[in-house]
């Protein structure tokens, strides 16, 4: 280990010591290009975030996290109405709360079998610092929920809730061990420790084998062209939604079809099922919709299409909103960040000019899929990459970002299909101890700051290409603005309220990102 990590490493173990221990983070380093820091939690220890609290009269509170090692750090600042003379500044951040898009629904992660498997694996203690991490109230205050309807890839092994051939009635409908001992009580806990304010969606990857035209769930391949499969599957969906709400559990919304554009593919090493747009259009206003509406357990789920890359948008949007029947039955477009960097995000925003009324979502992203797959403990690029594209996302009219398993172990799985990625939470089992990688942090600079409810507003940015941001206004009176600098040095940036003229003035040091928030001048 070269000497400054060395240096960097006593100085957080110093600071550990002699903070506020219940905030602090019990820093484990890794060798890599950088300083490459987790957070272990373990029976006796595990970090919080410190509260905002009151925020005074001309004050900013502002917290931090860095390449350096700075996690979630609370730190307060005086605001000022303008610069002193000869302050020059390199980066300016104008905000204009008058100027008002997209209300914000929330932030979460998914509870996949693999998640479940993890979690479970681990003490009851333990297992409350997870739950107190991502949605308690120290924590990052998590309110979404994504739910794989059967198996996915992040099960150990293929499944349906009804695998017997040609059960049109579905009388052999059940739920399995993995619903029952791992996704439900991981869920039930959540639920709890969020006094219930968690919007949980659900998701299928693919309709029991019998019901596709290969006869298996793995691979790709559509829906048998029979009506009897159509509203059998349709009534499957009612019937998942039946069952965990026997276990006390209801849901917001739901997907239709996880990334359709891979059942395309015959050859696809997990589970899928196609569609197009057309396909999905008729299959929801035919069969899936009415049967969802005409029952009061499901008849006001947020339906969402497409849930998959944006480049497919605006044409599979259109395809179904412009049906008069279709659009119906349909609220918003589940989106995830696969292929970005190949599909430009206005494309968000001709979808949203194009149907102003419905939402759009961001249902799933992960790190470490392609590229080193697996994870990579403490790497900061991953942090500053969930960052980036959640500041793009809400930037073009998104109003909120689920990332994909809430935990994993330190392979990245477990996953049958051996698609292994990374998770803001790897879990060391045999240790019994987990580490909360920057991602982690990360995601809490938006999900603990921008509530459900708050609304994104105009930010201008002047000075430097390597910084990117977002705000909102929150109910009460108060705005928060979260800052991404993937720069190599420090800028010096002022924060410009450009409804009381005031600023905050504040140092970004080199790769770091900040939430900075305030309170609207009386």
């Amino acid at each position: 280990m070269s000497r400054w990590k060395v240096v960097i490493l006593c100085l957080l173990s110093f600071m550990f010591e002699i903070g506020h221990a219940s905030f602090q983070c019990n820093p484990k380093t890794y060798d890599g290009a950088f300083l490459n820091i987790v957070c272990v939690c373990n029976a006796t220890f595990c970090d919080e975030i410190e509260p905002i609290g009151e925020i005074a009269e001309g004050k900013a509170i502002v917290y931090r996290s860095s390449l350096d090692g700075d996690r979630l750090k609370r730190m307060s600042m005086k605001m000022k109405e303008k610069l002193r003379k000869n302050e020059s500044v390199n980066v300016t951040i104008t905000i204009d709360a008058s100027e008002r898009f997209q209300n914000i629904f929330g932030f979460g992660g998914a509870f996949t079998d693999s998640a479940g498997d993890q979690f479970v694996s681990l003490s009851e203690t333990l297992q409350n610092y997870i739950v107190d991490s991502y949605f308690g109230k120290n924590g990052l205050e998590y309110n979404i929920g994504r739910v794989p309807i059967a198996s996915c890839d992040f099960s150990t092994h293929e499944y349906s809730y009804d695998d017997v051939h040609d059960d049109f009635e579905l009388k052999h409908f059940a739920l399995p061990d993995e619903d029952l001992k791992l996704k439900i009580p991981f869920i039930k806990k959540a639920i709890e420790k969020t006094e219930g304010n968690i919007q949980l969606f659900a998701s299928p990857w693919s309709a029991p084998g019998w019901m596709k035209v290969t006869g298996r769930m793995r691979g790709g391949g559509a829906m048998r062209n029979d009506k009897r499969v159509y509203q059998a599957y349709a009534d499957y969906f009612f019937k998942f939604f039946e069952a965990y709400s026997s276990h006390a559990i209801t849901f917001w919304g739901l997907t239709i079809q996880n990334e359709p554009s891979t059942g395309a593919d015959m050859a696809w090493r997990w589970q899928t099922m196609n569609y197009t747009a057309e396909t999905m259009r008729d299959f929801l206003k035919k069969y899936l919709g009415p049967k969802l509406k005409e029952n009061k357990l499901t008849e006001t789920l947020k339906v969402m299409v497409l849930d998959d890359g944006r480049g497919l948008l605006p044409g599979w949007a259109d395809t179904i909103f412009n049906d008069p029947e279709a659009t119906k039955y349909a609220d918003g477009v589940a989106v995830h960040w696969y292929g970005n960097l190949y599909s430009p995000a206005v494309l968000l925003d001709i979808t949203q000019r194009h149907h102003p009324t419905k939402f759009i979502f961001g249902t799933e992203a992960c790190a470490g899929y392609f590229g080193h797959h697996g994870p990579i403990m403490g790497d900061w690029f991953r942090a500053e990459s969930y960052a980036d594209d959640i500041i793009t996302d809400l930037n073009h009219h998104v109003t909120g970002w689920t990332d994909w398993n809430l935990c994993l172990d330190e392979t990245g799985g477990p996953n049958w299909a051996y698609n292994v990625v990374d998770s803001p939470i790897i879990v060391n089992r045999t240790a019994q101890e987990f580490y909360k990688q920057p991602m982690f942090y990360a995601l809490g600079h938006f999900s603990k700051f921008l509530p459900r409810g708050s609304t994104r507003v105009f930010t201008k940015i002047e000075g430097n290409l390597a910084v990117s941001a977002t705000s909102v206004v929150i109910e009460g009176g108060r705005r928060a603005t979260v800052i991404l600098s993937k720069a190599s040095n420090s800028l010096l940036t002022r924060i410009v309220d450009s409804s009381t003229g005031f600023s905050i003035v504040l140092n970004l040091p080199p790769r770091s990102i900040h939430t900075v928030i305030w309170k609207k001048r009386k």
